[in-house]
């Protein structure tokens, strides 16, 4: 995000400008109709647990079908999409993450840390571990399993 004197301050640009960017990047990518002219083999993982994304994708989707500004800008509404990308789960909390599994599934999910910069999560994966609500292959899955997947590793 530009410097302004919003977010100068109390690595504001770190709390809520990454996240901000990834939010915006995704939304991008989805209504600008990225998604439906790459092929849906291309593997793309976002970070900061896809910023705002999974928390606000009611509301992109009510603009998809009621803004003309909107519409049709992509192919299908944004909800639509979410099996095209995955996220890592740098979100702290075990209620961030059970939402991001909720929308996204948890095979979207893939461990995260944002090493080396400071704020990342450390031990890395332990909001994973400390999510009561996954089952252990939802655990395995996004500390593990999604990634060898992404990454082509069997």
């Amino acid at each position: 995000m530009p410097a302004s004197p919003r977010t100068d301050r109390w690595m504001a640009q770190w709390l809520t400008g990454m996240p901000a960017e990834t939010h915006l990047s995704i939304i991008a990518m989805i209504l600008g109709g990225v998604f439906d002219k790459v092929p849906e083999t291309l593997r793309i993982c976002f970070a900061h647990g896809g910023g705002s994304f999974a928390f606000w994708l009611g509301r992109l989707d009510n603009a998809w079908h009621r803004r003309p500004d909107v519409i049709a800008t992509s192919q299908q509404p944004p909800s639509a999409y979410v099996s095209r990308f995955s996220v890592d789960s740098v979100v702290f909390r075990p209620e961030a993450l059970r939402v991001l599994v909720d929308t996204l599934g948890a095979t979207q999910v893939m461990v995260g840390s944002d090493y080396p910069y400071p704020l990342g999560e450390r031990p890395v994966g332990e909001v994973v571990d400390r999510s009561s609500f996954l089952t252990p292959d939802q655990r395995a899955a996004i500390r593990t399993n999604n990634a060898r997947r992404f990454l082509g590793i069997r």
